[in-house]
């Protein structure tokens, strides 16, 4: 069966700083058509940083949406559309935390909510955490705090309801399959 919808026509309704919001008509496999409502994104970064004590480092920051307090992974939007993930992901984790790492992995490519979003996030993996020489400012509407915790804790902030974050959840799961991986291979 042919699940394809083919687009006929796209307004745009808003453009913001962040987003921009589209509006589709599309026609269904069935031949019927509707409306679709879609989030376009420039794409983010984000990475699951652990230091010498094997712990994650984590950043607290005010999240308007959810009217509370996140706990998440660094992270953060492309600034241009030529920026290349790791470019965005090496800023992000200076400008956030005031680190850089000696080794940086891709590990995956994973779209937020594909429901409604075209926001793709790239998951790096780093560690040789070292203070950058060169602290990059937050921005400035970004008030943020760090935490360094330990699997155990985060497994346990999760179970909790103190991490509710998506992307950060991923990134537990990743680093929860490494450890049982390198525990496995001795």
């Amino acid at each position: 069966m042919n699940l394809q919808e083919r687009e006929l026509s796209r307004e745009t309704k808003f453009v913001g700083k962040i987003i921009s919001v589209d509006v589709t008509q599309v026609e269904l496999p069935n031949g019927q058509k509707t409306e679709r409502e879609i989030v376009t994104h420039p794409g983010a970064v984000c990475c699951l940083a652990i230091n010498e004590q094997n712990e994650c480092l984590l950043i607290k920051q005010w999240r308007s949406p959810l009217n509370r307090l996140s706990i998440e992974i660094p992270a953060g939007k492309l600034d241009a559309t030529d920026e290349s993930p790791l470019s965005a992901m090496k800023r992000e984790l200076n400008e956030e935390a005031g680190y850089q790492a000696g080794y940086f992995e891709e590990l995956n490519n994973f779209f937020s909510s594909p429901g409604f979003s075209d926001e793709m996030l790239t998951l790096f993996y780093c560690d040789t955490l070292t203070a950058a020489k060169t602290k990059l400012a937050a921005d400035d509407d970004e008030f943020l705090e760090q935490m360094w915790v330990d699997l155990a804790t985060a497994k346990q902030m999760v179970a909790d309801g103190e991490i509710v974050d998506l992307k950060t959840l991923f990134a537990l799961s990743y680093w929860e399959t490494m450890q049982l991986r390198s525990a496995t291979n001795g």
